[in-house]
């Protein structure tokens, strides 16, 4: 595996662009839990650093990454010229608005982690970040959700408070939205399950108790925040995930008491009257409600331009184009709430089969590390499946903080050294500091 991948050792690398890449990955890492620009702002420098290293030929990638990275500059590619193919054909009729076009960008993302972790990834700093920012947050959603928030925040973080305020309980039992430092529910309980693969994965294959014990009350804030969102396909989801956690990681009675445990918080979620209002909701959703409704608009969109859709980010104008006939509102009208229809409306049958080349050369990568027990692997394999289950009704993409965050995890799955979770002696450094093992004095 190291000969495939190359390692810090091998890389003639100066000692600043090790600096870098861990000052990035950290920086991604606290954007989990902190903040959308966060999360932009380390994307865009892991893109541009990756390129650099790339370039100068300093970066050494196994097959199967350089493969799943070269599909991933497809999708992005044809992503980028994509509106301007629907203006020629009549698809489109203006350039979709900079917000939703620059996102093109975040399709780099996950090959972007997977070529700096070549470098060099400080698991246990990454890991430290991630359990105390989840943890933090995780007490904050604890607040936010019984405590109607009044504080006043910064304009320029341009954060919603309504979505603060939104009370899935009674007058007289308020239970509000938990949105932990990003003040949206949505952001908030999907990045839980971006992280969520990753905490079950050292928890159920790390070697040392303490660091399994820290894995557990990550996972737990968590699925308490998931919870305290009202998320319903988010708690799907982290049901989902945690159960085949066990199924992967867990053996005899640790796997029964696990599957125990997951079968009480069912219970306990369906004798919650806000939860249990929610879900009978779930149904009327999906099958004759606003999600058929956004996905029946999608279809059409689909039928008149399938080969090359109407140009990506141009899903709203288009949709609401239909308007005088679908009766779309201008919310619903934002994508198709499901990620391939959404990704076909957009980009066409062309952009539907690089996503799917895409996710399936990525989850085929992770699947051959999981089978070399890499615990970062499982983790990320593990977070696939919360994605993809979140995507039946979900377009993830939109939220540019849901996606970055599932990038991270997806690319450093694909890299080496994740044994050191589990206790062992890495035999190369990880990372490129002073003081590592075997980095220069």
């Amino acid at each position: 595996m190291a000969a495939l991948m190359g390692t810090a050792s091998e890389l003639p690398l100066d000692l600043r662009w090790r600096r870098a890449v861990t000052g990035v990955l950290v920086m991604w890492t606290v954007g989990l839990v902190l903040a959308e620009v966060v999360l932009q702002v380390a994307t865009g420098a892991a893109v541009l650093l990756a390129v650099l290293l790339l370039t100068r030929g300093k970066l050494q990638l196994a097959p199967d990454v350089r493969a799943y990275a070269v599909a991933s500059l497809g999708l992005c590619a044809w992503q980028a010229v994509s509106p301007a193919v629907a203006l020629l054909t009549g698809a489109a009729e203006a350039w979709p608005r900079s917000s939703r076009y620059g996102q093109v960008l975040d399709s780099l993302a996950g090959a972007a982690a997977a070529c700096l972790g070549t470098v060099g990834v400080p698991w246990l700093l990454l890991a430290g970040v991630l359990a105390g920012g989840w943890l933090l947050a995780s007490l904050l959603g604890i607040f936010q959700n019984r405590v109607r928030w009044s504080v006043e925040l910064p304009a320029f973080l341009k954060l919603n408070l309504g979505r603060l305020h939104e009370n899935f309980g009674t007058e007289e039992s308020p239970r509000y939205a938990a949105g932990g430092f990003f003040s949206h529910r949505l952001r908030f309980a999907h990045g839980a399950i971006a992280a969520l693969g990753p905490a079950l994965s050292v928890l159920g294959g790390a070697e040392q108790a303490r660091r399994r014990m820290l894995a557990g009350a990550v996972v737990m804030g968590m699925l308490i925040s998931v919870y305290n969102a009202f998320a319903r396909a988010a708690l799907g989801a982290a049901l989902l995930v945690s159960v085949l956690a066990l199924l992967l990681l867990v053996q005899g009675a640790a796997r029964r008491v696990g599957l125990v445990l997951v079968a009480v918080l069912v219970v306990v979620v369906s004798l919650t009257p806000a939860w249990r209002a929610r879900m009978e909701k779930a149904l009327g959703n999906i099958y004759g409600g606003e999600r058929e409704h956004a996905m029946s608009v999608g279809w059409s969109l689909v039928r008149e331009h399938p080969l090359t859709g109407v140009g990506f980010g141009n899903h709203k104008p288009a949709a609401l184009a239909t308007q005088d006939e679908t009766g779309i509102t201008d919310l619903l009208a934002t994508d198709s709430h499901n990620l391939w229809l959404t990704v076909w409306a957009e980009t066409g049958l062309v952009g539907l089969l690089l996503m799917l080349a895409v996710h399936g050369l990525l989850a085929r990568a992770l699947i051959r590390r999981y089978r070399e027990g890499s615990l970062a692997a499982t983790g990320a394999l593990l977070s696939w499946v919360g994605f993809h289950t979140l995507a039946l009704v979900h377009y993830l993409p939109f939220h540019s903080s849901v996606y970055l965050s599932f990038s991270l995890v997806w690319g450093l799955g694909l890299c080496e050294g994740s044994d050191v979770l589990r206790g062992r002696a890495v035999r190369e450094p990880l990372v490129g500091l002073p003081g590592a093992p075997g980095a220069a004095p």
